[in-house]
Parts: C-alpha cells; structure tokens; sequence
C-alpha cells in the first residue's frame, strides 16, 4: 500500500553463487516483452555482516525450539513494493529487491522446504510514487523474475492488489497483468523448474504438497475477483483442495487479510473481501470436519481424518496483527511495507521500524505438526520480541 522508505548507510561483507542471469520473456513468461537490458541481471555483489548475523541469531532460536521434532518451515517476504526498475551498483540497500536475495539466503540456512511470496512487488508505481511508464515496468517483472530464477527451493507467489499495474482504481501503471499473466510468469517459472504445484487454470492460485510431510500449502489470489476479492473458481478449488490424505496440515498464503477486523488502516471499516466469508465459512468447516455451501459453492470435510489447519498467513496491511477465530489463526506480517502514523489503527504499536540498511525484516514460519504448533520467528528489526507463538 505504501511506497519504499528513503534510509541511509549500510556495511559490506562476503557473497557466494547468489548471481542470476537475465531470462528471455515469451509466452511463457506471461506475454511480457523482454528487454535484454543487463542491468536488470542480479549483480555480483557483497552481502552486509549484518544478514548474516541476524539470520544466524534467528536460527539458533528455532534450532532450540525445533528439536528433535519434525518440522515444516518457509520464510516469508510480502510488500517490497521495489519501485525501481534495476539493481543500483554500487548496491543500495534500501532497495527491497536486495532484501529478497537476503531472505533467500536464510530459506537455505534454515534449510527451509519452500519460500512465500505474498505480493505487491511494486512494478506499478516509479520512485516518485507516479504510475509507472510501460518500458520501467517491464524492466522492473524482468529484474523480479531474476531475483528467483537460479534460486533451488520450490517458491509460491500470491498476486497482490498492486500486481496488476493499478491500486484503488485510481493510479494505473502503462503495463497492466493479468491474473493469467501473473500466474504464468510466476507460479509458472516454479511449475517449469518441475516444482509439481497444483495450480487454478491460470496459475495465480494453487497449492503445493511438502514432500514427505504431509503438509500441504495453499496460495491463494485476492486479487482474481475484480481488484479485490477471491472469484467462484477459486472457491471450488479451494473447496475440492481441502479434502486432504489423513493426517495433512494445511497452511493458507494469501494476500489481503480475510479477517473482518483485523489489518485495517485507520479509518477503513470493519468487513472482508468479496466471498471472503465464504473462504471463512469454509475453513471453518475444515477445522471441524464438517459439511456445508455458500451459494454455488459447496463442500464436505466429513470424511478429513486426523488433518489440521495450522493457520492462514497475510500481507497487505504493512503492520503485524493477528486473530483467532472458530479455531482459526489469523497471522499478519509486516514485511517491508510502510505505513505512516495517521493510517494506524487505534489499539495498540503494530509497526516495527527498520532500517534497511542496517536490518532484515523476514518471518519465517515454523509448524509442528504432530504437536500442533506453529511459531512465527523475526529476523533482523525487533527480534526477537517480534516472535509469536501459536496452537492449532
């Protein structure tokens, strides 16, 4: 919702094989025109100290936590809204696109099964906060595609209101995405690396199965229904998905929080997206293995055994909160979003301050399944008293 934040300074250390190529943009990256300039390519650089020792601080908290437990574990980037098309050389690291490459680096520390992206790349607005020109834009799908082509583990992204090239009706990029396009030239790119997700026709929504643990992960679209809200087909999806092998733990990636109170800038009111207490009513209904419809929608969970719903995992709103509901965990990140003073709800300090070019601001989110418990821990700004704990 928000654009980047201006910071300043930042420290240089070592980097190894983080250096991605540029790809070549045909139909099947979603029809967006490739524009072969090698300053969209990842450059060569060296990463802080700072990354490094945040990732290793964290680590040592869930490595205590975890045990000898099994686990499922994938960190969490959402809201980089990275404004500018390329990479700066020298690296600026108030540039969010460099905090990706951070966050990556912890998935393989914490040798985590997948990665989340839960939208608003930001290639819809310039570093002015003016509707981006086509070229900038294009420019900017093409460095985000960059960011993740040579990176191993398998990654699912949610479309997030601003990743259709226009916000609130009122600013429009010049380039303009589909959910088909979005979905192809993301989700696509981690199906193509032979990633086995099950995707919705147009690839924006689906989920994956964690091999060998009986944990499937669903990444939903907010954004297929007009600018906000989950379409019909979607909901049948997420119906017939959630009928589950025995024994499975679900986790729900989405964009915009569902919740009906929860997330809201100050001012906004209470309420949810639209068919947004359909997905409610329905989850509900997983967690008690029960049956019931919402207009065409129908489902039946009577016969799930042993399967749990260890939580539902947001953006969009820039500031963290959470809820419990019908048995449900309602988790939102802040990610790298900013929200200014006046948009922030009344109860309580959500916001946690961070200098990019000093800290990380990554969630990584831990289960435990056969315990039913999930933990959500901070790297890097206001860690570790940002760390939450959850039962499911």
């Amino acid at each position: 919702m928000s654009r980047e934040r201006d910071c300043r300074g930042g420290f240089l250390f070592a980097l190894a094989g983080l250096v991605a190529l540029a790809i070549g943009i045909g139909c099947a990256d979603g029809g967006v025109e490739r524009s072969g300039d090698p300053s969209a390519q990842v450059p060569a650089f060296t990463v802080p100290a700072w990354v490094d020792r945040q990732i290793n601080e964290t680590l040592m908290r869930f490595e205590r936590w975890s045990g000898a437990d099994d686990t499922v574990v994938f960190p969490v980037i959402t809201d980089i809204h990275a404004a500018r098309p390329l990479f700066s050389q020298p690296p600026d690291f108030r540039d969010t696109k460099f905090h990706v490459l951070f966050a990556q680096r912890a998935a393989v520390a914490f040798k985590a099964d997948f990665f989340a992206e839960l939208g608003d790349i930001g290639f819809d607005r310039d570093p002015r906060w003016k509707p981006s020109r086509r070229e900038d834009a294009q420019l900017r799908l093409e460095s985000q595609r960059n960011l993740y082509k040579n990176f191993s583990l398998p990654v699912l992204f949610c479309m997030g209101n601003h990743d259709s090239g226009r916000a609130y009706g009122e600013f429009f990029s010049e380039l303009r995405l589909s959910a088909k396009e979005y979905g192809v030239m993301f989700n696509g790119m981690t199906k193509r690396k032979g990633v086995p997700l099950v995707t919705g026709p147009n690839e924006d929504y689906g989920y994956y199965d964690v091999p060998g643990k009986k944990c499937r992960a669903f990444f939903l679209n907010t954004s297929d229904a007009g600018e906000v809200g989950f379409s019909t087909e979607q909901m049948h999806f997420l119906a017939a998905g959630l009928n589950v092998p025995t024994g499975t733990c679900v986790v729900m990636l989405v964009h915009k929080c569902i919740h009906p109170t929860i997330g809201k800038w100050k001012g906004s009111r209470p309420g949810t997206i639209k068919n947004g207490n359909l997905c409610m009513a329905m989850l509900a209904d997983f967690v008690t293995g029960s049956k019931g419809a919402a207009g065409p929608v129908q489902w039946d969970f009577a016969k799930n055994s042993g399967t749990t719903l260890a939580g539902c995992v947001f953006g969009d709103s820039h500031f963290n909160d959470q809820a419990v509901t019908n048995g449900i965990n309602f988790v939102i990140t802040q990610g790298y979003g900013t929200i200014s003073a006046k948009d922030l709800p009344e109860r309580g300090d959500y916001v946690t301050p961070v200098d990019r070019t000093q800290t990380m601001l990554v969630d990584v989110v831990a289960l435990k399944p056969a315990r039913r418990e999930m933990m959500v821990f901070r790297i890097g700004a206001d860690s570790p008293q940002s760390d939450r704990a959850f039962r499911f």
